[in-house]
């Protein structure tokens, strides 16, 4: 398997940009107090499955084809950008509709948990990660730097790393939705909802402007 020194330095580096304000982070902005915890979780485990997905197309060949395809890549681009600026339009239209958007609160976690309701949520977070050509990119990058050619198999070693990248993901939002949800009663006081609910609009929007502007490496 990779060393321990390439695969702690692999997990520093994924979780600064883990921990780093993103579309994840203003997701789960709109979604913890909109629709409680368990829709938040959904969104955090769809982002783990899109981090696990990206790994796998970058390593089987698919990533090198998005990295030098300029069609591909600015197809994908103008697709994550547009499904960003959708979800900052959804956020700012309930900011501006009010709090009648708001769900009931999450039922019983030993009744309900991740109920067929929040599928939705998952694919939300999901796509958000799955349609951003950054992380395929970043594993192009990453790989050849942390797999030890001559030891285990290159696809195992990829696995632990893609597996070491979700870990962190999970704990992280998971921490961040789990917090949130400790003042989730607050957080929905109408004029404090409809605030949070502009803030994540105007983010996500940017965040779009932002991927649109993204450029290949030469």
């Amino acid at each position: 398997m990779a060393d321990l020194d390439s695969l702690l330095a692999f997990a520093f580096i994924v979780t600064l940009i883990v921990t780093s304000p993103g579309p994840n982070l203003f997701l789960l902005l709109r979604t913890v107090p909109t629709f409680g915890r368990f829709a938040g979780l959904a969104n955090t485990l769809g982002f783990a499955t899109a981090i696990l997905t990206h790994a796998t197309l970058s390593f089987i060949g698919v990533g090198a084809i998005l990295a030098t395809s300029a069609t591909a890549f600015t197809f994908l681009k103008i697709t994550g950008a547009g499904y960003l600026f959708w979800l900052g339009l959804k956020a700012l239209r309930s900011a501006i509709a009010g709090p009648r958007t708001i769900s009931t609160p999450d039922p019983d976690p030993a009744t309900e948990g991740l109920a067929p309701r929040h599928l939705k949520r998952f694919a939300e977070g999901f796509l958000t990660n799955i349609l951003n050509p950054k992380p395929t990119l970043f594993y192009l990058a990453a790989f050849p730097q942390f797999l030890a050619v001559g030891g285990a198999p290159l696809w195992s070693q990829a696995l632990l790393l893609a597996w070491v990248h979700a870990a962190i993901a999970l704990a992280w939002y998971g921490f961040v939705v789990l917090t949130l949800s400790q003042f989730v009663g607050w957080l929905r006081r109408p004029r404090l909802w409809q605030a949070i609910q502009g803030l994540t609009g105007v983010a996500l929007t940017l965040l779009a402007v932002r991927l649109l502007l993204f450029r290949q490496s030469p």
